[in-house]
């Protein structure tokens, strides 16, 4: 099994939070809801609070083996949904639709 490097773990943890922030400083300047601006802002903001349980639990915070399957397949769904975001979007730059 591997070791844990605890201080690298605390090290993410503090990154997930500064970068939490300014995702959402970016989703509330971004002016409107239908912007990619904010959009993307929010997705990656919910992207941040999702990992942090994870680390969370690798320091021995909180235990999660009960449930790792269910995150997993969380996991998966999003980043589905997340394609299905970028397709659609990026369809509509290409087509030049507004």
């Amino acid at each position: 099994m591997i070791e844990t490097f605890i201080p690298a773990e605390l090290a993410i943890l503090a990154g997930l939070l500064l970068v939490l922030g300014l995702f959402v400083r970016m989703a509330i300047s971004a002016g409107t809801v239908r912007s990619l601006q904010f959009q993307l802002a929010g997705f990656l903001s919910i992207w941040c609070v999702s990992e942090i349980p994870r680390v969370l639990n690798s320091i021995g915070v909180i235990d999660l083996s009960s449930i790792s399957i269910y995150g997993m397949l969380v996991h998966t769904v999003s980043m589905l949904a997340f394609t299905g975001f970028i397709v659609y979007r990026f369809s509509r730059f290409v087509s030049g639709a507004k």
